[in-house]
């Protein structure tokens, strides 16, 4: 499943393929909740980040599409 983590002050999005989502949610409030300056993210594209906790806006969470072939 995609996440996208938009970053404060920079107008920066982290685009994050994700397997189990509940387990991701867990371990980023736990990072928050310890206040835990650094969390390592990896993208689709296998490339790794270290995200500053503090500077986190949003998390977006897409939700499960279909895929259609032809016309709707």
């Amino acid at each position: 499943m995609q996440v996208r983590i938009g970053l404060a002050d920079t107008g920066t999005d982290v685009d994050v393929e994700v397997e189990d989502v509940d387990a991701f949610v867990r371990e980023l409030e736990a990072a928050i909740e310890s206040a835990a300056s650094l969390r390592w993210v990896e993208d689709s594209e296998h490339g790794r980040y270290a995200i500053s906790v503090a500077k986190i806006a949003y998390v977006h969470i897409e939700s499960e599409r279909t895929r259609t072939v032809g016309l709707r």
